[in-house]
């Protein structure tokens, strides 16, 4: 007991947080009557069955008259944070593909495209993709300082000649 009183802040400090274990420990293990719905050490995905909703009961007249009966579809109930999408397709980037399309289809994309491709061939460090970002820029100004044209980091006329006869490919 005598070192545990010459160093009482370090013994309350202890005792805090031995208490503080025991509680988390006495809950996760007595009081906690269902699984996590996100654990921390994901165990093997288990598929469960699809709950049904009850079908009411259909007298014998509604049976025998000329009006179809919807017939009650299975309800499927999805986890919390669970990724929601129809799992007979795979899950699509849809802003993605909206955003290729819209500029995929211009003819400013389709020349940016072939100036990306003219540099990429050339060495810079640039990604064809139709997009104008801050690499295409930077490879276009790096492009005009070295062939000695108006540093500008767009595609001009003048750097469109110049870039399709460096590289031999046609830009348009």
């Amino acid at each position: 007991m005598a070192p545990l009183a010459r160093r009482p802040g370090q013994t309350i400090v202890c005792a805090v947080f031995t208490a503080v274990l025991t509680g988390i420990l006495a809950n996760a293990m007595f009081f906690q009557t269902a699984r996590h719905p996100a654990p921390i050490f994901g165990g093997p995905v288990v598929a469960r069955p699809l709950a049904v909703a009850p079908v009411p009961a259909q007298p014998q007249a509604a049976a025998t008259s000329a009006v179809p009966v919807p017939v009650p579809r299975p309800v499927e109930f999805t986890p919390v944070g669970a990724p929601i999408h129809d799992s007979s397709e795979p899950a699509k980037d849809q802003i993605g593909n909206l955003l290729k399309a819209s500029s995929a289809s211009s003819p400013d994309a389709t020349r940016l495209l072939a100036a990306q491709r003219a540099l990429a061939r050339l060495g810079y460090a640039v990604k064809p993709d139709g997009v104008m970002g801050g690499s295409t820029r930077q490879a276009i100004e790096k492009f005009e300082q070295a062939r000695k044209l108006p540093v500008t980091g767009e595609l001009s006329a003048r750097t469109l000649r110049e870039l399709s006869s460096q590289a031999g490919v046609v830009v348009p």
